[in-house]
């Protein structure tokens, strides 16, 4: 195994190097931060960030939160969860 993989929590997969939208909920707004280093598993698609990668976020949303940027409007729909077929669980 070489130094930029590690395996995931899925037990099949390998996490490599990749760049992935981190989403979140502020409200009743959705905030997206474009192309955040990430590690992916290759199989399950797992994501996990690094300590420096997820204080960068959170530097990135308390500058948001306190108006210091400026996010572009993103057009989003919101479905809630609602089992369509007999037998799903909710």
């Amino acid at each position: 195994m070489n130094s930029d993989t590690l395996d995931c929590c899925c037990g099949a997969g390998k996490m490599g190097k990749g760049r992935h939208d981190f989403m979140t909920r502020v409200g009743d707004e959705i905030v997206v931060v474009k192309g955040v280093p990430a590690l992916i598993c290759d199989i399950c698609g797992e994501v996990e960030y690094t300590l420096e990668t997820s204080r960068e976020i959170d530097a990135i949303m308390k500058d948001f939160l306190a108006g210091r940027l400026l996010a572009k409007p993103l057009a989003a729909g919101e479905i809630a969860f609602k089992p369509q077929r007999a037998g799903s669980t909710g």
